[in-house]
């Protein structure tokens, strides 16, 4: 007696990789779901917290500059300040909202805006010189942490759950 294929497997010739795909798609629309819906969150306090943080002390490098000083047109000037904001942009974009356009994911660059508020580093000391009013407040710094690791927070929260 010969054996046939649908003897020898448990299910006949009926193939399971149609369902192992459905269920993995179901699982990934439900994480960007997830994931979109704290996106949306921590961008809310974003918009109405930090926002106007940033458009004061970081759009200038990181966003599209608004006023453009007068010492920009001289020779050299201009060159170094489009290099930096160039590369400013490079690190993290912030003319969109969060999640901002950056080479690093979402919760490393909230981990780096953490470390700012608590250590500092940014703006870069050559554009303090030029601009006295950069430097965070500490009333500014403190905003900028306690969001930071809130969304952290929440972030971690679903990387856990999944």
């Amino acid at each position: 007696m010969a054996l046939s294929p649908a003897l020898v497997s448990a299910h006949g010739e009926v193939s399971h990789k149609n369902e192992i795909t459905e269920i993995q798609k179901t699982s990934i629309q439900s994480s960007t779901m997830v994931k979109t819906m704290i996106y949306s969150e921590i961008n809310k306090t974003y918009i109405t917290d930090i926002k106007p943080i940033f458009e004061k002390k970081c759009f200038d490098c990181h966003a599209d500059v608004k006023n453009i000083p007068w010492y920009y047109k001289i020779p050299g000037v201009k060159q170094m300040m489009d290099k930096d904001i160039r590369e400013a942009k490079e690190h993290i974009d912030m003319r969109k909202d969060f999640p901002f356009i950056s080479h690093e994911s979402p919760l490393d660059d909230l981990k780096s805006i953490k470390k700012i508020g608590t250590k500092g580093g940014m703006p870069p000391l050559r554009y303090i010189l030029a601009h006295w009013d950069s430097r965070l407040t500490d009333a500014e710094k403190k905003k900028l942490v306690e969001w930071a690791t809130k969304s952290i927070e929440l972030l971690q929260v679903e990387t856990i759950e999944k």
